[in-house]
């Protein structure tokens, strides 16, 4: 169980060296026995001590842990530990599904905001572009001319030119007017 209540199952491997071998068959009934328990009490006590993104992060940190522990206990016994390496983590699968489902509601929030990022790239490129346009009145017209003619490319749309109501209005004149 990890210090944030995530149980897990951990395994790891634990590389050690007699460097003495008359005080380990005498100090310890079974040196094998003893490092395999004194390991697997150490690893679930530096693993309770930390959270779960810890132990993912940083299993070369709390192996060194491990080691330091272990290597404690039985440098009295002639052995000297080389190496623990965390191997596997194995998490309940509710945990992995909240996990994957954290792992994409990360994913969806970066690209709205490189969405976001662009549109206000976007933005800045209109207000430049418009700004131009504003120092040519014919420049707009221009514009728009090309606009069509992009629209009329494809030969598959209706073009409906707006015009203004006061060029309407002259020829929409009532006849009891006249």
């Amino acid at each position: 169980m990890t210090k944030d209540n995530v149980p897990s199952r951990i395994d790891g491997v634990l590389f050690y060296k007699i460097i003495d071998t008359k005080k380990a068959v005498l100090e310890v009934e079974e040196y094998n026995f003893a490092i395999s328990q004194l390991a697997q009490a150490s690893l679930r006590d530096v693993c309770g001590k930390a959270e779960l993104d810890t132990i993912l992060s940083k299993r070369e940190e709390m192996g060194e842990n491990i080691r330091k522990i272990v290597e404690n206990e039985t440098k009295v016994w002639g052995i000297i530990i080389s190496d623990v390496k965390v191997k596997d983590i194995e998490l309940p699968e509710n945990m992995k599904r909240s996990m994957a489902n954290q792992a994409e509601a990360e994913r969806s929030r970066r690209a709205r905001v490189i969405l976001a990022e662009a549109e206000k790239q976007a933005a800045k490129a209109l207000l430049e572009a418009g700004k131009i346009i504003d120092q040519s009145p014919s420049a707009i017209k221009l514009r728009l001319y090309q606009t069509l003619a992009d629209i009329a490319s494809e030969k598959n749309s209706t073009i409906v030119f707006p015009f203004p109501e006061e060029i309407l209005n002259r020829f929409m004149k009532d006849p009891k007017d006249s």
